[in-house]
């Protein structure tokens, strides 16, 4: 376990100095905003206060700003399988089991800092116009509210989740958004690091872009059961029972399918180098 902690630290202090992940974090930042501004331009149009927490999840569970959020995850991750100038000695010295794990480690835990980021840059702009505590407020309660998207027409944002907000608190609201975003991440970033090491780095971002399109595609036709996009806004699932939870669930069991086929790929997978241990 020390070996694989050690791979994690150095490969977070490797990739948070890297321009790409810089630029990814800031397309994030960007994407958000977008959506953001037009939230918070309906909140001071009300001249109402909205609570800080409630940006997030209005804005992280726009479909529109779903699809285009992750393309600054991906950019994070896009050098994934993570090969460095260092990996034969650290597949000498701890071998491929360990790397592998290693590498899984680390987008979980970069996944999590992505996920935070947005966060906290949406609590950050609605500490200007908000109020912290458990309540909804009237502006998002009026968004709910806006069956024939009048508003969504004018401010370009929505929020149709009434279920949500008779169902949950806001800090609940918060924490469970946060997390499927969080899952849903942690997917895209492992799958896309599970193909590469079968296909190519390319390859792998072709397989990521089609699951994510396709979701989607699903997700805009309806079909919010099977799409895993869908799953990632919890919203949708919402409906005064727990059954939002199996889409947690779900996005567990495919992580853990995925770092099982990881461990096996990594085994076949050619390094071009003699000087390797299993581990």
């Amino acid at each position: 376990m020390g070996n694989i902690a050690v791979i994690v630290k150095g490969m977070l202090k490797q990739e948070q100095t890297s321009g790409r992940v810089f630029m990814g974090y800031l397309l994030g930042f960007a994407i958000m905003g977008y959506w953001m501004s037009g939230f918070l331009r309906y909140v001071a149009d009300t001249g109402e206060p909205a609570n800080i927490l409630e940006a997030f999840c209005v804005v992280e569970q726009h479909y529109v700003n779903m699809l285009f959020l992750v393309l600054g995850w991906l950019l994070v991750v896009a050098d994934a399988p993570f090969i460095k100038g260092n990996l034969y000695l650290l597949l000498y010295r701890c071998g491929r089991r360990r790397w592998n794990m290693g590498m899984l480690f680390y987008i979980l835990i970069q996944a999590f800092f992505y996920t935070a980021a947005m966060a906290a840059f949406t609590i950050i702009l609605s500490s200007f116009f908000g109020f912290a505590g458990n309540m909804w407020s009237s502006p998002v309660y009026a968004l709910a509210l806006d069956v024939a998207n009048n508003l969504g027409t004018k401010y370009n944002i929505t929020f149709p989740w009434l279920a949500m907000m008779k169902a949950m608190s806001v800090p609940q609201a918060f924490a469970v958004t946060f997390l499927f975003l969080y899952l849903y991440l942690a997917f895209i970033g492992v799958l896309l690091y599970t193909a590469a090491l079968l296909l190519s780095g390319i390859a792998g971002m072709v397989v990521v872009m089609a699951v994510h399109l396709a979701g989607y595609l699903q997700m805009m036709d309806g079909q919010t059961a099977v799409s895993l996009l869908a799953r990632a806004v919890p919203g949708n699932f919402i409906d005064g029972t727990q059954s939002y939870w199996q889409s947690a669930v779900l996005f567990l069991a495919l992580l853990a399918v995925l770092m099982v086929l990881s461990a096996v790929f990594v085994k076949k997978m050619e390094f071009h180098t003699g000087t390797e241990v299993e581990g």
